[in-house]
């Protein structure tokens, strides 16, 4: 190769060298190749991000919609364990229940709640009134005064329910006169799960 090529060659090479040198900086490989990845993990991270924000979104919506809980209403038939149950009529402001020989005084006031009860269990049962329990406003828990409710006309107190029968009687609640009262907590048994009945 002649002197003349060499430089030729050499010139070449130094040319694309200093070409190499002078190109801006966000069109070298070792600059561009780092920023291709940081672009490519932020769309990653922001396209995930917006994923899990929109189930974790879905999620809550889902959990406030199953914790507001949808009562029934009076006259509404409800299902626990294995009685259909029905509060009929619900009434406050008595101040005695019985007669004047045998009854007895409401310490604040009675409320009286009609119920229909359908067995549909297998064998014959009572719907026990200790069992149900009305709530108030600010959460205050009223027990059924079943010590006083032999007095009613419509008692179920001693009432076996053979299965698919209906029984219809009252329960009885002695609750203060100021009482905000809210639902009532119906039970098959002492040990079912309940259904709530909204009292207002």
């Amino acid at each position: 190769m002649s002197d003349a090529a060499r430089e030729a060659k050499a010139d070449a090479k130094a040319a694309k060298a200093k070409a190499k040198a002078l190109r801006p900086w966000f069109k070298k490989k070792r600059f561009l190749l780092p920023i291709i990845l940081v672009v490519i993990i932020g769309f990653s991270v922001a396209t995930n991000g917006n994923k899990g924000s929109s189930s974790s979104d879905n999620a809550g919506s889902a959990d406030s919609s199953s914790t507001a809980e949808t009562m029934a209403a009076i006259g509404d038939v409800v299902t626990d364990d294995d009685w259909s149950l029905s509060i009929t009529k619900f009434s406050c402001g008595i101040d005695r229940v019985g007669s004047d020989l045998l009854g007895a005084d409401a310490q604040g006031q009675f409320c009286i709640a009609n119920i229909s009860a359908t067995n549909n269990g297998d064998k014959a049962d009572y719907l026990v009134g200790d069992n149900h329990k009305i709530y108030s406003a600010d959460g205050k828990e009223y027990s059924s005064d079943s010590s006083n409710w032999i007095y009613l006309k419509d008692n179920m107190l001693l009432e076996k329910v053979n299965p698919g029968n209906t029984s219809k009687g009252q329960l009885l609640f002695d609750v203060p006169k100021d009482a905000d009262l809210s639902y009532i907590e119906l039970h098959a048994s002492m040990f079912s799960g309940g259904v709530k009945v909204s009292l207002k």
